[in-house]
């Protein structure tokens, strides 16, 4: 197997983990990349931190 299907693998494993139990942080999201085609792409996630309003580094 190659090491991108190790990563994908390893990272479906973890979303699922996440999914099942995980703080509820308010604000924060977290979510992979959905393609045109309706699949996942597990290797790119569009991510929101909460903080102050205002403020960005």
């Amino acid at each position: 197997m190659a090491s991108g299907g190790i990563a994908r693998g390893r990272l479906a494993e973890e979303r699922k983990s996440w999914r099942k139990n995980h703080p509820h942080v308010r604000g924060f999201v977290a979510k992979p990349e959905t393609l045109p085609d309706g699949s996942v792409n597990l290797m790119v996630w569009r991510c929101v931190i909460p903080g102050k309003p205002g403020v960005r580094k």
